[in-house]
C-alpha cells in the first residue's frame, strides 16, 4: 500500500508498485493494467495521482497507453550498445528473441553522385544494392538498405547466397565476421543517428503506421581509408533503444 508519511510522492510510490508487478512477472508484456477508477479505489488516491503515476511509467517505457482502450504493459525494448558493433543475431539472442532475416532485394544499379562520393567510385559505376528485413520472434523490427561497389558487391553476393543456404539470420555485419569475405576486416565505421517518421514504403515493410517513429542510422564501413559499404538502417522506435557508456 501507499505510505502518506513518506517523503516520496504518492504517484512515485504507485509507479514503483507498477514497476515491481512488471518485474516480478505478475503483470506480463501485453497485459492490461487496472483502469484508473480501479486504481483510485484500490489505493485510495485521486485520479490525478493515478494519471501522474501512469505518465511516469509510460515515460520510463514500462507501459503503453492506447487511446480509448486502456494502458498495457510494454514489451521490453532491444538494447543495442553503441560503443561496439554486434551481429544482428547476437543482439537479439541476448534479449531472448529468435532472429531471422528476409532478403527483399539484391540487384545491380548504377551510382549517382551521392553513391559515388560515399563509396569513392565514379558516377555511373556499377553498385550492388541489398535490402534486408530483420525479424525478432517473427515480427519485423529493422530494415537495412546497403550499397557496395561492384568489386565488393560480388563477394557480398556470394556471402548472401551462402547465408540463405545455411538458413541463418544475418545482417551485413556478418559478412565481415562470420563469412569472412575479405582478406582483412573493416577497421572502423562512421555513423549518424536521427529520429524520422516512416514513409509509405517503410510503414509497409516494418508493419507500422505512416509516420511511425523510427531510428535512422546511416553508416559508412571502412577498411582504413577505403569505404566498403554505405548503409541506411531503420529501427522501429518501439522495439529498440541505444545506450553507451562514456568515460568522465
Amino acid at each position: 500500500m501507499l505510505n502518506r508519511n513518506q517523503s516520496v510522492s504518492l504517484y512515485e510510490q504507485l509507479k514503483r508498485i507498477i514497476q515491481d508487478k512488471i518485474k516480478s512477472g505478475e503483470w506480463e508484456p501485453g497485459d492490461q493494467l487496472p483502469s484508473e477508477r480501479e486504481l483510485v479505489e484500490e489505493y485510495q488516491i485521486s485520479r490525478i495521482t493515478v494519471r501522474q503515476a501512469i505518465d511516469l511509467a509510460e515515460r520510463e517505457g514500462l507501459v503503453n497507453r492506447v487511446h480509448g482502450v486502456g494502458t498495457f504493459v510494454a514489451h521490453p525494448k532491444i538494447k543495442q550498445e553503441l560503443s561496439k558493433v554486434n551481429t544482428f543475431q547476437s543482439t537479439l539472442e541476448e534479449q531472448g528473441l529468435v532472429a531471422s532475416t528476409k532478403v527483399l532485394q539484391l540487384n545491380v544499379i548504377t551510382s549517382d553522385m551521392q553513391l559515388a562520393k560515399m563509396l569513392d567510385i565514379e558516377v555511373m559505376d556499377k553498385v550492388l544494392t541489398l535490402k534486408l528485413l530483420g525479424y525478432g520472434d517473427s515480427r519485423p523490427i529493422v530494415y537495412y538498405h546497403s550499397y557496395f561497389s561492384f568489386s565488393v558487391g560480388k563477394k557480398i553476393e556470394s556471402a548472401v547466397e551462402l547465408a540463405l543456404k545455411e538458413g541463418k539470420p544475418f545482417s551485413t555485419r556478418d559478412f565481415y565476421t562470420t563469412y569472412d569475405v575479405f582478406d582483412s576486416p573493416p577497421t572502423h565505421v562512421d555513423q549518424t543517428f536521427e529520429a524520422v517518421g516512416a514513409n509509405e514504403y517503410l510503414s509497409k515493410v516494418l508493419d507500422v503506421e505512416l509516420h511511425y517513429p523510427l531510428f535512422r542510422v546511416t553508416s559508412i564501413v571502412y577498411r582504413d581509408k577505403t569505404p566498403l559499404e554505405f548503409k541506411e538502417t531503420y529501427y522501429r522506435g518501439d522495439k529498440y533503444k541505444f545506450f553507451i557508456t562514456r568515460q568522465m
